[in-house]
């Protein structure tokens, strides 16, 4: 008496290799072939849209009487804070950057580049 065995008992390899056709192997394709397979795919963006980057952003002017001791650098720059120079907080976790280095950030990620915290919290994303 000859039983087939069925899928579920097949070799592990067998099972891996079922999707072998859906896999690409990029690290083999040209660099034509890539830009292709990313027109395809397209993008997907993670950032913010401008009225958002507003809502989760407090705006000051640097003042060296009240200078921030433990950030004096933009971190996404890494310059000096200068008298009269644009910060940006983010109202979630409080970071400091200059306000044209993280509304450039926000419009590419949502979240802050230190500690990766969301950048428009809960509440404000249902308004």
């Amino acid at each position: 008496m000859v039983v087939d065995r069925p899928a579920i008992y097949a070799s592990p390899r067998s099972m891996l290799d079922q999707h072998r056709d859906l896999r690409l192997d990029i690290d083999n394709m040209s660099y034509e072939e890539l830009l292709a397979l990313g027109e395809r795919i397209g993008t997907v963006s993670t950032g913010l849209s401008e009225d958002s980057i507003s809502e989760c952003l407090k705006e000051t002017v640097h003042c060296s009487l009240f200078q921030m001791r433990d950030e004096e650098n933009c971190v996404i720059c890494l310059e000096a804070y200068r008298e009269g120079d644009n910060i940006g907080t983010l109202k979630t976790c409080t970071h400091h950057y200059h306000v044209s280095c993280i509304k450039k950030w926000l419009l590419m990620k949502n979240s802050c580049p230190i500690c990766k915290a969301s950048a428009l919290a809960d509440d404000m994303k249902e308004k």
